[in-house]
């Protein structure tokens, strides 16, 4: 298993991902898997529109405090809209963006690449990496945590006497995005602007949700990781992946029990005969044809019927503003007619 996945299994076990069963990477987590490029052309089409507009909100000069709870339940206060704000995760880094804050965003973890403008911010390291040093020269008056943000480094960036709230939750839901993205627009001073973006995402997942209703719904078996084929992870109720696939009108074949990011065998998902299979790890180096070749594995549906689809997994593994975008890709992929090409 890559040493990078092991590193964040630990820390989603110690962020209670878990809940007492194997871990697999959730949320932001997925994003940190080493990376191997696959060409853009496998993947299934998806859409190219940023949710909302995203003008530069101005900064009212002085500004009056606003007190928010955070997803952790914490009270902080925010003295003054924030003109310098740093993000440890890439779902903060993308919710800032779309709320029209680039400008005033002075540095990012080591994860986030979206929107391409980011790729010039200075990286403040990753996960249980995260340079405080640099962090506190920045001198920023706001710092956003994730869900999975470890407590002492929480801990820590609160010692430096700065600003920190933590947005989204270990286990995140399409609703919960919802609410981070407005938790963001209130501490920023931008809720007018999270609300058209929050209203966008329900109107588009709404809409797909809507194109594939009454349909039949196929059994998938969405592959998180399958560094070791004979078990590999993936998800289950709990896990926002599992809510996409039942909204793009799937059957999730380990959509019972209470693990969301169970760790199975190869002879279960045999014995599920899923009629698709969707490799969330293709961008680390899985292809469908590494898939029909595991032993056993040539006489599931899926792949007799050559339904093994990558998918960009940063759409569907951040919990942020580009939800619909993960949703819409799921459902070309299940109910290709249900979408315009």
């Amino acid at each position: 298993m890559h040493r990078t996945l092991m590193l964040l299994l630990l820390t989603l076990v110690l962020a209670l991902a878990a809940c007492g069963q194997p871990a697999a990477p959730a949320g932001d987590a997925a994003t940190a898997l080493p990376a191997t490029s696959v060409p853009a052309t496998a993947l299934p089409a998806a859409p190219t529109a940023e949710p909302a507009a995203t003008a530069m909100p101005t900064v009212a000069p002085g500004g009056t405090a606003v007190e928010v709870t955070d997803s952790a339940g914490r009270d902080v206060t925010i003295q003054s809209p924030p003109a310098r704000i740093v993000s440890l995760a890439p779902s903060t880094t993308e919710i800032l963006f779309a709320l029209g804050l680039g400008a005033r965003t002075v540095a990012v973890d080591d994860f986030s690449n979206h929107p391409p403008e980011v790729a010039s911010l200075p990286k403040i390291g990753a996960f249980n990496t995260v340079n405080f040093e640099q962090i506190a020269a920045l001198e920023p008056d706001l710092v956003l945590a994730a869900g999975i943000t470890a407590p002492d480094q929480i801990q820590k960036i609160e010692e430096l006497d700065l600003p920190i709230i933590v947005v989204g939750q270990p286990e995140s839901s399409v609703a919960s995005v919802y609410d981070d993205i407005t938790l963001v627009g209130r501490a920023t001073g931008t809720a007018d602007v999270a609300a058209a973006v929050v209203e966008d995402l329900k109107t588009r997942i709404t809409a797909l949700s809507e194109a594939v209703a009454g349909r039949e719904k196929p059994a998938v078996f969405w592959e998180l990781d399958a560094t070791d084929p004979a078990k590999p992870y993936t998800v289950g109720p709990g896990s926002f992946v599992h809510e996409l696939i039942t909204l793009a009108g799937g059957q999730n074949i380990f959509g019972e029990g209470d693990n969301p990011y169970p760790q199975v065998s190869a002879e279960q998902v045999v014995a599920a005969d899923p009629q698709f299979i969707i490799l969330a790890d293709a961008q680390y180096g899985m292809t469908p044809k590494q898939v029909a070749a595991r032993p056993g594995w040539e006489g599931i549906a899926a792949v007799e019927d050559d339904k093994v689809f990558p998918i960009d997994a940063d759409l569907v593994s951040r919990p942020g503003p580009r939800l619909a975008d993960g949703l819409e890709a799921i459902v070309r992929i299940l109910h290709p007619d249900a979408v315009q090409p």
